[in-house]
């Protein structure tokens, strides 16, 4: 398994899957690059399809302190330079969505087309307090309780109710995979989404960026996605009807409206 060694001697992992033009999925902050099976299925069908875990998730590095998103950032450049990427689409969810954004802003050259899913450039009152309820729930540093407070916040009405055996079955899995040191690295990256203030930023995105938004997300609502959209000069803003784990909830229409939107963006 490839691992991109940092020069603080942490360790990113990553994997690459299919050939053309370079997609790099940005993983939600509990998210891990498996996590995007059903988006690599489809994409790599005609794409170099990039996933990596940032700092501080699934088989990278997990120190429990020293995370920002400009530092992921920077990760993320020193990826695309190891594998020789110039220029690349990015799709990413959430917090992932979120290190786009800036990325995006930061280095406009080495974007091709920008998706930005169910993410936000500035937090308001009630998303900063349920945050901070995430924070208190992995202080508790027990998965299923976790997960149990967490979930309603990401999934949508109609998900639960089509998917109750999958999602417990889920419970029971992330239980027995974290520990202690995840917890510490989750509530690292939530110190710094806690800080993130990006609208300012946005203006400076010159790449073409497609703004979806869950209808239903209570975590992340559309209202976030709107500012994006009439921030980004060359955006475009699509809300569909599902929860806050949008690639998730619907990959077939997500998959169809990213991999359109990429097209036109090459055509």
């Amino acid at each position: 398994m490839p691992f991109l060694e940092l020069a603080d001697g942490n360790k990113l992992f990553y994997r690459v899957e299919g050939e053309g033009t370079p997609v790099i999925l940005l993983n939600g902050i509990m998210m891990t690059s498996e996590a995007w099976a059903f988006q690599r299925q489809d994409l790599a069908k005609k794409h170099m399809v990039i996933g990596h875990d940032f700092l501080g998730q699934g088989q990278s590095s997990q120190p429990s302190e020293g995370y920002s998103f400009s530092l992921h950032c920077e990760h993320l450049l020193k990826l695309m330079e190891e594998l020789e990427i110039e220029e690349a689409h990015l799709i990413g969810a959430s917090y992932g969505g979120e290190v786009g954004l800036l990325f995006a802003a930061a280095y406009p050259e080495k974007v091709k087309s920008l998706t930005g899913a169910a993410a936000v450039s500035e937090i308001h009152p009630l998303l900063e307090a349920m945050g901070r309820s995430w924070m208190a729930a992995a202080e508790m540093e027990k998965g299923e309780h976790f997960l149990r407070i967490v979930a309603p916040l990401i999934y949508s009405e109609k998900f639960f109710a089509e998917r109750k055996e999958w999602f417990e079955g889920r419970i029971k899995a992330f239980a027995s995979t974290v520990g202690p040191q995840w917890f510490r690295a989750f509530n690292g990256l939530m110190r710094a989404f806690m800080k993130l203030n990006l609208t300012h930023r946005l203006g400076d995105i010159k790449a073409p960026t497609l703004v979806v938004a869950g209808e239903e997300d209570i975590l992340k609502p559309p209202k976030y996605s709107r500012i994006i959209a009439e921030n980004v000069q060359d955006s475009r803003l699509e809300i569909l009807p599902t929860g806050h784990a949008i690639p998730l909830e619907n990959p077939a229409v997500f998959n169809k409206m990213v991999a359109d939107f990429m097209a036109e963006t090459e055509s």
